[in-house]
């Protein structure tokens, strides 16, 4: 099957039997995790889910076919989930083997933001009849706003377009920490589908969206600009709110798949600036001036070395016994003394 757009998989009111393996990938985690949570939904309310990894996958490549094959014992249906890192190729095997089994009752649902466009993987689901990928690109302000706006609805609100704006702004964008706010809006109004609630800008600033998103987003940036006199501050601040490294680490890989994908356009003839402004960019309009200032320091080279140090310190702080917290704090000190030195 052909690559479809993730607004098709959203739009979607049931599981479709002939995939058995829906692939999303892209430099937008929150677009990924709202289309296959939409789509583990589609499975219904008493489907047992499970959850595997690629790195589960790489050490017994038949398990997702066996898994995909066996009814479950206790639901009367069943839904796999598939939480891929890397360049995915780690679990080529056991995809082939799913989608070459003879008999798949359970749909997979795998996710992967460091998954390109051109990796193994990507070609081996848009070559099969089973299977099917969506990359997920970052909506412009404009969609945001509709998205938002849709989402509200779903809770029973009423939300105006201005509204709208000042929600996707205190959000920095990010799609799941904007529905998680808008469900907090109709629990706080006491909203429903048959008790309809208007939405003002004071509701909004009384709850107040959550920050964590604009600590990573400025650990980002610091790191990546190569502000070296601001990493320290900024990574204590973002440690007293709470934001796990691990997801420092997860926004730095997902920032550097879309160096990786605009420095191409860059290295081709094209000025950053004019990449970067660009609709297909998927770069928020907030992050385009810190964005547009990385593509001159990160070259192609540049960034795949840091793609690789990025794995390896997700890898260190998921295992345990490792000396993760440390080499995190190393790896955030070496990116930006880097970028410093490029710049």
């Amino acid at each position: 099957m052909k690559a479809v757009k993730p607004g098709e998989l959203e739009r979607q009111t049931r599981l479709n039997p002939a995939v058995r393996f829906t692939l999303l990938t892209g430099p937008d985690e929150a677009t990924m995790e709202a289309v296959a949570t939409h789509l583990i939904g589609l499975a219904g309310k008493d489907a047992e889910r499970l959850d595997l990894t690629g790195s589960q996958l790489s050490q017994d490549p038949s398990l997702l076919a066996a898994e995909a094959a066996s009814m479950s014992l206790f639901s009367p249906s069943r839904v796999i989930r598939l939480e891929l890192s890397g360049s995915g190729d780690d679990s080529l095997a056991a995809v082939e083997a799913l989608l070459a089994a003879d008999t798949v009752i359970n749909p997979v649902v795998a996710t992967g933001a460091s998954i390109t466009a051109k990796s193994k993987l990507v070609k081996l689901v848009e070559g099969s009849n089973h299977a099917v990928a969506a990359i997920c690109y970052q909506p412009d302000r404009r969609a945001l706003v509709g998205i938002a706006m849709a989402a509200a609805q779903e809770q029973g609100l009423r939300l105006g377009n201005a509204e709208a704006q000042l929600l996707v702004d205190l959000v920095s964008g990010d799609q799941a920490l904007m529905r998680r706010e808008i469900e907090k809006i109709a629990l706080y109004l006491d909203a429903g589908l048959d008790r309809q609630r208007q939405v003002t800008a004071a509701d909004i600033a009384a709850l107040g969206a959550a920050t964590h998103e604009e600590d990573v987003s400025e650990c980002i940036n610091v790191a990546l600009g190569g502000k070296v006199r601001e990493l320290p501050e900024m990574l204590s601040q973002a440690a007293a709110v709470g934001v796990a490294e691990i997801r420092i680490i997860r926004a730095l890989g997902i920032r550097a798949m879309q160096l990786a994908r605009l420095r191409a356009e860059v290295d081709a003839g094209a000025h950053p600036a004019t990449v970067v402004a660009a609709k297909s960019s998927g770069v928020f309009w907030k992050e385009r001036d810190a964005v547009t200032a990385q593509l001159h320091i990160w070259d192609s080279v540049r960034v795949a070395r840091l793609m690789t140090r990025l794995l390896d310190c997700e890898r260190a702080l998921k295992s345990s016994g490792t000396a993760g917290a440390v080499l995190f704090r190393k790896l955030m000190t070496d990116i930006t003394h880097q970028a410093a030195r490029a710049r």
